[in-house]
């Protein structure tokens, strides 16, 4: 049922809309950040098991504690909305965004720890900068929409978001 249908007397742009869409960076980067995670762990496991021994036993516990416990609490919040039976929505998520953000610090951590200092403070500028404008620029999903949709046409970065539709 259309919006207009069922109040024709409202006027649809000053009627405030939402989106439960966050900072892409943060979504995606840290979602991503959950397959990079296995792929250093599977690739210093494989190391290991030839022979190698390049990680010292400081590094193997940031591995532990920082890497594995927040993917293991990732999947304890989020695998029971993928056992259910009905439509996961966004919130539904926010519990496990946590840990896949903690999970994303440490892999730029543990990326980036044997560079030099000023390429990363270079780089975790560059991420803040970034962080922070996408942040700015999506502050209207968040905070609500108000006016015309065709002013927010900028936000639907692919045709299947219903922003502005």
């Amino acid at each position: 049922m259309d919006f207009i249908r069922l109040f024709p007397c409202t006027n649809i742009s000053v009627v405030v809309k939402y989106f439960l869409l966050g900072n892409p960076l943060i979504y995606w980067g840290s979602t991503a950040s959950l397959g990079i995670f296995g792929l250093i762990l599977l690739f210093y496991l494989v190391r290991w098991q030839r022979g190698y021994n390049e990680l010292s036993s400081f590094e193997i516990d940031q591995i532990h504690y920082a890497g594995i416990y927040p993917v293991i609490g990732w999947a304890l919040h989020y695998a029971p909305f993928v056992a259910m039976g009905r439509v996961t929505y966004v919130h539904h998520y926010y519990p496990a965004l946590w840990f896949a953000i903690i999970v994303m610090g440490f892999c730029l951590d543990f990326s980036i720890r044997k560079l030099n200092k000023q390429v990363q403070w270079g780089i975790c500028a560059v991420l803040y900068v970034a962080t922070i404008g996408l942040y700015v620029l999506f502050a209207p999903i968040s905070f609500g929409m108000t006016g015309p949709s065709s002013q927010y046409k900028y936000l639907k970065w692919f045709d299947s978001w219903r922003v502005t539709d």
